[in-house]
Order: structure tokens, then C-alpha cells, then sequence
């Protein structure tokens, strides 16, 4: 029921994208210094939990870089999944019918999951594409910049990930800023913008544009002939053809992803409601009253069961998500790759 141009999906995408705005702006509106109550509290440390152990260990450095986009990801995600738990349906039709506007006619149901549909989880695994393959390309245009690009840096790497505990730069000491700042800005210039690395291998920024995705492309997949330095050139006539053959699979894998996250997301946000919806309909197509009671007991117990459940999947896979799209754009900003 209701407009032709508008599903309940997208009702419902529109009420998560609206809480979304009306809930985080008012919470962080002001920044505090004392110890965070309430709601406040209640989604600081969700936002905290994500940053400190889920996207530090893969993108270390460049956290930051992309929280806005992974941690409005997680919570759109998770609100589409949440509503459509709630019966909003038949909450809004106990006191009377709902009545369409336009054609009078009574809606036969409102609400819904909006990543119940896959335009839905196509759409958000369509941006997580484009996130993850734009900052690859940034990324390679970042290194060209600064004449860092081909120029691994293990040691550094590792002192700026995993041999620190989470957090643990926004914890130091001011001096131990400083101290790590001058150090990425003699190797790295993803965290800390360019023009921080002084090399004679810089490219201008029209140079480094017209390079970063012809050379992106080059990296996207391996080279396993590619001749080593000083060695014979004639390792390319094999390294070259099989790159190429390598570089279509890497192509069709890089679709993949997303579309495999667009489908995992949909069907298992469409399974649960199903099942509930198979189990209560075999209430009432018993003939006799005590048959349905005999069945609508165990039914219904069954079904708050698996009510619970869709409510651990609906947590499980918002973090699947976006957890899963943070390796995937981890692998296309790390220098090896």
C-alpha cells in the first residue's frame, strides 16, 4: 500500500537515515571532557569498541581516514535491521485501519526491513565498491606524491600498527606525537598528507593524477615472473600475458565482494521473517479451535525463539559487513598490494 513510488523498504531506509541525523548530531554536538553518560555513553562505546578493535588492526594508520564512512555504514546498517523487528504494522493498525490518502483504500501492511530487499544491500555493497577501490587509487596518488610509492617500510609499519595497543596514539604523550609524527613524515604520506617526505622521486600533482590508476591497475594483481633488478628483461614475455590473465580474475573478484556482501546481508535479513512467517501460518489453517490452540502454543514459543535469533543476526551481520568492507579497503591502501 501507500504511493507507488514508495516501498516500505524505503520508508524504512528513510526513518534509519532520519534517526541517524537526528540522534548523533544532538548526542556529539559539543565535545566533553568528563566521563560520558546515558545514551552518550551507551553509543561512545559502541563507536570506540569499532575504531579501537575492528578497524585499527586492519587499516592501523589510516583509521581515521575512514571512520566517517565505516561507522555510518555500521549504524545505518544496524537501524535497517533493528526496524524491521519492530511490528510496526500491526501496532499502527490497532487502533483502526490505516487508510491510504491517495486511493482510500486500507494498507495492507507498513513497515518492513529495508535491507529485506537487495536494491537495498545492492546499493550500500555499490558505495563499499567505490570506497575501496577509490581510496586505492588515492592512496597510490598520496605515495606518487610524496616519492614514497614502491617503498615499504615493514619496521614503521609495525610500530604504527601492531606493536601498539589500540588507541595507544591518541593515549600518548604529547612528545611521543611529535616524535611519531616526524617519523611517518620521513616514510609515509597516507596519514599525514603530502609534501611531508622531501625524495627527488615526487611526482607533481598532474603527474601523479595520471598515474595513480594506470599504476593501481599494474598492482592489482601479482607479477609472478617479473624480472628483478639488474636481470634478464626477458621475464616479462611470461610475467606480462599472465599478469594480464591474473588481472581479469582479480577484476571479476573485486566485483564479487560486494555483490557477495549485497547477498549475504539480504537473505539473511529475508530468512528469519520468512521461517516466522511459515510457523504462525500454521495457526490458522487448522480446522478446529483446540487444534489451533494445541498448535499456536508451541508456535508461538518457537517463534519468540527465533525472534531472538533474527535479533543476534541483525547484530551479526551489520558487523559482518563492515567488517568485511574494512579488509577489503584495507588490501587496496596497503603499500604490498
Amino acid at each position: 500500500g501507500g504511493p507507488s513510488w514508495m516501498t516500505n523498504q524505503m520508508l524504512m531506509a528513510t526513518i534509519a537515515a532520519l534517526l541517524m541525523i537526528l540522534i548523533f548530531p544532538v548526542l556529539f554536538r559539543t565535545a566533553q571532557t568528563d566521563a560520558p553518560t546515558g545514551a552518550r555513553n551507551f553509543f561512545e562505546t559502541i563507536l570506540e569498541f569499532l575504531r579501537n578493535e575492528v578497524f585499527r588492526p586492519a587499516l592501523k594508520q589510516h583509521t581515521d581516514r575512514f571512520l566517517p564512512f565505516l561507522w555510518t555504514m555500521f549504524f545505518f546498517i544496524l537501524f535497517c535491521n533493528l526496524l524491521g523487528l519492530i511490528p510496526l504494522g500491526p501496532l499502527l493498525g490497532i487502533g483502526g485501519s490505516v487508510i491510504s490518502p491517495e486511493t482510500g483504500e486500507r494498507w495492507s501492511h507498513l513497515a518492513g526491513t529495508a535491507t529485506g530487499t537487495f536494491s537495498t544491500t545492492a546499493a550500500l555493497a555499490i558505495c563499499t565498491f567505490f570506497m575501496i577501490h577509490f581510496s586505492g587509487v588515492q592512496q597510490v596518488f598520496r605515495d606518487l606524491r610524496a616519492g614514497t610509492f614502491g617503498h615499504h617500510h615493514g619496521p614503521d609499519t609495525q610500530m604504527r600498527g601492531e606493536a601498539l595497543p589500540p588507541g595507544a596514539l591518541n593515549d600518548a604523550h604529547p612528545q611521543v606525537h611529535s616524535a611519531l609524527e616526524q617519523t611517518h613524515g620521513q616514510h609515509d604520506v597516507g596519514a599525514h598528507g603530502v609534501g611531508a617526505h622531501d625524495s627527488s622521486e615526487a611526482k607533481s600533482p598532474a603527474a601523479a593524477a595520471v598515474m595513480a590508476l594506470p599504476l593501481y591497475l599494474w598492482n592489482f594483481a601479482p607479477h609472478p615472473f617479473k624480472p628483478a633488478p639488474g636481470a634478464s628483461p626477458m621475464g616479462w614475455l611470461m610475467d606480462v600475458p599472465l599478469w594480464g590473465f591474473l588481472l581479469i580474475l582479480e577484476l571479476l573478484g573485486a566485483v564479487i565482494k560486494p555483490f557477495a556482501l549485497a547477498i549475504r546481508l539480504f537473505a539473511n535479513m529475508v530468512a528469519g521473517h520468512i521461517v516466522l512467517a511459515v510457523l504462525i501460518s500454521l495457526i490458522p489453517v487448522t480446522a478446529a479451535l483446540s487444534a489451533q490452540l494445541m498448535t499456536g502454543v508451541p508456535v508461538t514459543l518457537l517463534s519468540l525463539m527465533i525472534y531472538m535469533l533474527e535479533l543476534f543476526v541483525a547484530l551479526l551481520q551489520t558487523y559482518i559487513f563492515v567488517f568485511l568492507a574494512t579488509l577489503f579497503i584495507s588490501s587496496a591502501v596497503a603499500p604490498e598490494h
